[in-house]
């Protein structure tokens, strides 16, 4: 029983992996499709088998329906009135047909730096039913890409930032943290299982004092003036005060009064700040969310800001943007996310690489050597055939926009 001097024969072992299972449900078309869509995340969030589709009293089965389901109800969750995303009363926008029919313009949000999150308040009624549908996204999101599926959701890069735990993963982040907490003799013993029971048991007591957001940090000013671009354009403005402000002040060249007369003469676009009639107040830029104004800074709202206070207003608005108004719904999301497996799981790739695993390549180029090279004409046609060729130059004629299009038909 050797094959050779000292070798055994392997043993024969037989090994066998269950293919996945897949779970079919039938759903009806019509203006009901996202509470259909709903019901069927919050009843397969917690299943791993691959989920399949099928329409009520359609012949059509298996990967086409399952696709154009997760497509329409990718396009309901873009609904303006579902308060979800920021959007603005004033942009003007036109009709739009996510898969539904045409609808009227407004219905959807369209933004040119994708969708984010709107602050609410956080004991709202709105808040409240926003949450859950975010709950519901986060399935959503955690099955397209368990599933394999493709949907065309226009995610803003602020976003998706937080879907990866930002630009840099965040298991490289945990890892730098480690290594700059602890000493360099102690990390000369860091394999054995004595320290990292402790360093572990260290870090849940440290998490566990700190009532942290989990996306604490990841976004600045310069990501709110992709999502927003008309406050993060002022903020923007304001900041640069800040920085002029914060160099007169480091100039030791300057005596005290010298500092303030040119503090105090600082002007946005020819104005004053205190001209500009800003307070510690957030508006919304549509009546959509249920309110008028938030005080960002609490029993302060109608304090007015001053060259004196800018930073303060600066920070007291992202932290309402990004944090303190979007905290129940970025909550609502990860758990909805996590019941179909760990978000964390994201912080491998980056933005862009979730938005491709996501929402596929969402500005598609081919060139006219691409097209000849992969296209087969059947039916009787050829590579030859007039026919073919035309239909050749109207695809490499195609906008970006119509190259999508064409693809998803």
């Amino acid at each position: 029983g050797r094959n050779g001097p000292g070798l055994r024969a392997p043993e024969q072992h037989e090994f066998r992996i269950g293919r996945i299972k897949h779970e079919r449900v039938k759903v009806p078309r019509g203006e009901q499709i996202l509470n259909w869509g709903v019901n069927v995340m919050r009843l397969h969030a917690d299943r791993k088998s691959i989920l399949e589709v099928e329409f009520i009293d359609e012949e059509g089965t298996g990967l086409g329906p399952t696709l154009e389901f997760f497509a329409l109800v990718a396009g309901e969750f873009q609904r303006a009135d579902l308060a979800m995303w920021l959007s603005d009363d004033s942009e003007v926008s036109v009709g739009q047909d996510m898969g539904g029919g045409e609808k009227a313009p407004g219905y959807y949000v369209l933004r040119a730096g994708g969708l984010f999150p709107a602050p609410l308040p956080q004991d709202s009624a709105v808040c409240s039913r926003v949450s859950g549908m975010f709950y519901v996204l986060g399935v959503f999101l955690a099955k397209t890409l368990q599933d394999s599926r493709l949907v065309d959701l226009p995610l803003s890069p602020a976003f998706l930032k937080l879907l990866c735990g930002g630009e840099v993963s965040g298991c490289v982040r945990e890892s730098s943290t480690i290594v700059t907490m602890y000493s360099p003799e102690l990390l000369e013993d860091v394999m054995t299982s004595s320290l990292l029971s402790v360093v572990s048991e260290e870090s849940e007591e440290q998490s566990t004092y700190r009532d942290v957001p989990w996306w604490q940090g990841l976004l600045e000013l310069e990501d709110l003036e992709l999502v927003d671009p008309g406050r993060g354009g002022v903020l923007t403005k304001l900041q640069g005060l800040v920085t002029k402000k914060s160099q007169i002040m480091s100039d030791e060249a300057l005596d005290d009064d010298t500092k303030a007369e040119m503090i105090n003469s600082l002007e946005l676009d020819g104005c004053p700040v205190e001209d500009l009639g800003l307070t510690f107040q957030y508006s919304p830029s549509s009546a959509v969310y249920g309110y008028q104004t938030v005080d960002i800074k609490p029993g302060c709202g109608e304090e007015a800001v001053t060259i004196h206070n800018l930073e303060e207003y600066i920070d007291r608005s992202l932290d309402w943007v990004f944090v303190r108004g979007v905290r129940q719904q970025l909550d609502a999301l990860r758990q909805g996310f996590n019941t179909v497996f760990p978000l964390d799981k994201l912080g491998a790739f980056t933005p862009n690489e979730v938005r491709t695993m996501l929402c596929g390549d969402q500005d598609p180029v081919f060139t006219r050597e691409e097209i000849m090279k992969y296209t087969e004409p059947k039916l009787g046609y050829s590579k030859e055939s007039p026919g073919f060729l035309r239909f050749v130059n109207v695809l490499v004629e195609m906008t970006g926009s119509e190259r999508k299009a064409f693809l998803q038909f």
